[in-house]
């Protein structure tokens, strides 16, 4: 006998049923939440039960992420593979956390199919180590950590810009529809859009200090590294600007809506990138 196989054994078969039941979850509230928006009278059972099963979908998700991490004996932080379904549990929880506090329920409708895309998507990803040479691994943890942290934050923002221009195109047009009835008003999902950008700035712009500071210690880089590294900071650069010119000059509402969905066209652009390599790698 292999000493510690049936413990090995015993994680990889949590970390296969979380994954399975988690997904089976992310699913179920992915469902919940577009039936809560569709159906024109509501649907007070679809809308109590969206949230819970997006929660039993987070805690079996985090379950796997630990089981799967130790079963390979990698910090889930250095590596794309999890690095990539902890994104997508960083969303979940934080959009659990302040659902009810910025009225954020229609936002679930965009935040479970999100997490769910992630947590299947990461298997098609290598769960190679990261490292860098020359670079302190607490220091490396820490910018993955602020990254993802981050683009929670950044992501949910953009979901709350998307309703907006949604919302306020109803409205100009004047032809509210039973869609936009559940939404927030127009104050509403402009201020949570900019407070939630608020929150991930500092995150990000941590992220970025610290991917400069590892910029030095990388080797030549490839086509898809020239590419991210522009990508990463047009994201912190427009995210930048629409704060700083909602305070200088009043930008609001569709101005401040474009600008968040222009950084997470080009967030979700340097995380495709990465997971191109990484499979190109792997294969």
């Amino acid at each position: 006998d292999v000493p510690g196989q049936p413990h090995r054994v015993n994680m990889e078969g949590i970390a296969t049923a979380a994954f399975y039941l988690g997904a089976a979850a992310y699913a179920a509230a992915t469902i919940l939440f577009f039936l809560d928006l569709a159906r024109r009278e509501g649907s007070t059972t679809a809308a109590a039960s969206a949230p819970v099963a997006l929660g039993i979908g987070a805690v079996l998700h985090a379950a796997h992420v630990v089981s799967a991490s130790l079963f390979s004996r990698i910090c889930p932080v250095e590596s794309l593979h999890f690095s990539l379904s902890l994104s997508a549990l960083i969303l979940a929880g934080m959009y659990l956390i302040l659902r009810t506090r910025f009225r954020l329920q229609a936002v679930g409708a965009v935040v479970a199919p999100l997490a769910l895309t992630f947590l299947i998507g990461a298997q098609f990803v290598g769960a190679e180590q990261s490292s860098i040479t020359g670079v302190s691994r607490l220091l490396l943890i820490l910018h993955i950590t602020a990254n993802l942290a981050g683009v929670g934050f950044f992501m949910l923002a953009g979901a709350a810009g998307a309703f907006y221009l949604v919302q306020e195109r109803s409205l100009k047009e004047k032809r509210p529809t039973w869609l936009t009835a559940k939404l927030p008003p127009l104050d509403a999902l402009d201020r949570t859009e900019h407070r939630l950008l608020l929150t991930g700035f500092p995150l990000l712009t941590l992220g970025v200090v610290t991917g400069g500071f590892f910029a030095s210690r990388l080797g030549p880089a490839g086509g898809a590294e020239l590419l991210r590294a522009p990508l990463g900071y047009a994201t912190w650069i427009l995210l930048a600007l629409v704060l700083v010119m909602r305070a200088a000059a009043g930008w609001r509402g569709r101005r401040s809506a474009y600008g968040t969905l222009a950084g997470v066209l080009c967030v979700t652009t340097v995380i495709l990138l990465y997971v191109i390599k990484s499979t190109g790698a792997s294969g």
